[in-house]
């Protein structure tokens, strides 16, 4: 899905999608640069070569040696001065390379300079950002169209997603159309919430628009295979009953932004929907914490590191929290052997941002919280699946 249009209510520094990829698996070993250094240049592009070799202890005995990333460095910096260029304020930066693999981002804040190896990107610098933004999507639904976009706290822009048809008048092409039937929303007592009401004919009416609804998840649930980010309706409100009973994808939210999106303004669309997801990402963690404390001292809970790093690997962490800061460094040898040291060795991964990005790559949620908030001051644990 390629970006079409976009909004944006704040700067920007690395995409939510961005940030996917870099969890995603790559080829070991995994580079990833920090760095507060200025504008790109012949000085800069120097700077960066020289942050490269202070990891020549760490790429020891790998398939990359130093001169092989520097030759990727090198052939890549075109793609770190466009960056630049495009945010000559940026405090911050940050280079990311592994033999299948290279990306450049300016980040919002300063960061420390470092340069990390591992199995998989340093990301924890990136962590409390990134779950702050909250990647969502969003579909707008109407008679006439369907879109879909991609959204975070920042902003939203539209994928270029084929919907066939695009419409329920091309829907209904061909086929009978009792332009009688009519519909619209009363207010159930019970609930006070307003719902779709149809009388004798407007029966092939609502089959009609679950038809074309029905479309409509399809192409969604395609394009979104394999996503766990919440997915947000805005659509009039006699469609939310019916887009919900022809509803595949999983993380689509009890709430939605009512009105017809044909006439809300990306912006207004943006405000409604950030809302929602702000509620439901606040509202996820509070639940997983409360998991957490509900089951601590049962086999589905942890604060042992070893045991967390071997659940990540196969999948089986549900919820990861994480401390802002600290490290732990080692090494997972599979299936389950975790070897922790007092300081970095050779070949050694931050054992934390391991066990972050493995959950990750599962769908498992990371969240950071302080010591104080698990048990006993653990400086990290897990919730895992049943």
């Amino acid at each position: 899905m390629n970006a079409e249009t976009q909004v944006t209510t704040a700067p920007r520094a690395i995409e939510t999608s961005q940030f996917a990829a870099l969890t995603g698996g790559h080829e070991s070993p995994c580079i990833s640069l920090y760095s507060s250094a200025g504008t790109a240049g012949k000085a800069d592009l120097a700077h960066w070569m020289a942050l490269l070799r202070t990891a020549r202890e760490g790429l020891a005995g790998t398939p990359m040696t130093v001169e092989k990333a520097e030759e990727q460095l090198r052939s890549q910096w075109a793609v770190v001065e466009q960056d630049t260029a495009a945010h000559k304020n940026a405090p911050g930066r940050a280079i990311f390379m592994a033999g299948n693999f290279f990306g450049c981002h300016h980040l919002a804040e300063p960061v420390a300079e470092r340069a990390v190896v591992g199995r998989g990107f340093f990301v924890r610098p990136l962590l409390p950002v990134m779950i702050a933004r909250g990647r969502f999507f969003l579909l707008a639904v109407s008679q006439k169209h369907a879109a879909l976009y991609e959204g975070s706290r920042d902003g939203i822009h539209k994928l270029t997603v084929e919907m066939a048809p695009a419409s329920l008048h091309e829907d209904l092409e061909g086929q009978e159309f009792d332009r009688q039937s009519q519909f619209h929303s009363a207010a159930p007592k019970s609930t006070g919430k307003r719902g779709s009401v149809f009388y004798g004919t407007d029966i092939n009416q609502k089959e009609r628009i679950l038809h074309f609804l029905r479309t409509v998840d399809r192409t969604v649930a395609r394009s979104l295979k394999g996503q766990s980010a919440p997915l947000v309706l805005a659509a009039v409100e006699y469609l939310f009953p019916l887009y919900k009973t022809a509803n595949t994808y999983p993380h689509l939210l009890e709430s939605g932004v009512a009105g017809n999106p044909d006439i809300l303004s990306p912006e207004a669309l943006h405000a409604s929907s950030w809302k929602l997801v702000e509620s439901y990402l606040e509202e996820a963690k509070m639940s997983a914490l409360e998991m957490y404390k509900k089951l601590v001292n049962t086999e589905r809970t942890s604060s042992n590191l070893r045991e967390i790093l071997v659940a990540a690997e196969r999948g089986r962490v549900r919820y990861l929290f994480v401390p802002p800061s600290g490290e732990q460094w080692g090494s997972l040898v599979l299936p389950e052997t975790v070897h922790l040291h007092s300081g970095q060795e050779p070949g050694d991964d931050e054992l934390l941002n391991l066990a972050a990005v493995l959950t990750l790559r599962h769908e498992g949620p990371v969240y950071v919280v302080p010591a104080d908030e698990l048990r006993e001051g653990a400086p990290l644990a897990a919730v895992f699946r049943s």
